[in-house]
């Protein structure tokens, strides 16, 4: 394997052990959050002010990383049960085309997802001292992280080093 490869595959597994350790510790966080807001106000009768706001922000940054983590371990929608019985060269393309849907989508998110966030610059949320950029912010990192795996996946797609059930989720292959 190449130097470009050995570099591609260390950044992926990066990226991905990256993606898994943020989505559980922010599950982990949102879970606690939630909990202890529901504790508080029907156990010790007194509601918290951030009960609704914060963990509705944090739900919303965990979509959207989630959706990231989700490209790159192929377990996102798809209907890859007919691609699987076309033959290699017809899979190839669908599995091409399918990269550079994703990819302009990843696009959309990283530009559009980038000027809504900006917008937010200087604002915090109203129940706790957070800027709001730094929830609405993963909307534009998700469409970049998406966007890459793309381009890495058509890349290999293109040369031969990606085979469609690569793509598949993991255990269909």
């Amino acid at each position: 394997m190449d130097t470009l490869g050995k570099i591609v595959l260390w950044l992926d597994r990066w990226m991905c052990k990256a993606l898994d350790l943020f989505t559980i510790i922010v599950a982990a966080i949102l879970l606690v959050l939630l909990n202890y807001a529901v504790f508080s106000r029907f156990i010790l009768n007194a509601s918290v002010s951030w009960g609704e706001e914060l963990p509705a922000h944090i739900l919303a940054m965990l979509t959207f990383i989630g959706a990231a983590y989700l490209t790159r371990t192929n377990e996102h929608l798809g209907f890859d049960g007919i691609a699987k019985n076309l033959p290699p060269i017809v899979q190839r393309t669908i599995a091409c085309i399918n990269q550079i849907l994703m990819g302009a989508f990843a696009t959309a998110l990283l530009w559009f997802g980038g000027k809504a966030a900006l917008s937010f610059t200087g604002r915090m949320l109203i129940s706790v001292d957070l800027p709001v950029i730094l929830f609405r912010g993963a909307v534009p990192v998700a469409g970049a992280l998406i966007l890459i795996i793309c381009l890495v996946r058509l890349v290999g797609l293109i040369s031969g080093r990606i085979h469609p059930n690569d793509l598949l989720p993991e255990g269909d292959g």
